[in-house]
């Protein structure tokens, strides 16, 4: 009796591109202002290590 391997290839994707010209901008968003502020606040807190320079 000999035992056989299904391999299986799964593609990951998004599928068809959806286009829109009707997206709104969050660019004056007080609420993304709001986290983006938290998170250069974090950022200067923590003082993530610099990249290694060769």
């Amino acid at each position: 009796m000999s035992i056989e391997k299904k391999i299986r290839i799964t593609e990951k994707g998004y599928g068809r591109a959806i286009l829109s010209h009707d997206v709104k901008s969050h660019a004056n968003d007080p609420f993304i202002l709001e986290k983006v502020e938290k998170a250069k606040e974090f950022i200067k807190k923590v003082k993530l290590p610099r990249e290694k320079s060769e």
